[in-house]
């Protein structure tokens, strides 16, 4: 699966921020968005992922502290990680089999 140069312009700006998973498989950045919109597109790109495959979220939606995690427990993802900074949620998740 090849990045747009775009995906690959905002990974390397999220690097720099100190959000980045180096695990991560997908790196989504959905900053601007509100629920209930990021819970849809994260559910959109977990269907495309493999199991075992590792999805980061980025968003500022402060909502996305509850319903990210409760997405996770209804689908049977693994949330791995949650980090905040300031006002940017990091959210890392894994696809089971």
């Amino acid at each position: 699966m090849n990045d747009s140069p775009v995906d690959q312009q905002k990974a390397r700006a999220v690097s720099v921020q100190g959000l980045l998973m180096a695990h991560a498989d997908k790196t989504l950045d959905i900053k601007g968005l509100v629920q209930p919109r990021p819970a849809i597109v994260i559910e959109m790109t977990m269907n495309q992922l493999d199991p075992g495959q590792v999805l980061s979220v980025i968003t500022n939606d402060a909502a996305a502290r509850e319903s990210v995690p409760a997405l996770c427990a209804q689908r049977g993802y693994a949330l791995l990680e949650t980090t905040v900074q300031g006002g940017t949620f990091l959210f890392t998740i894994q696809k089971r089999a």
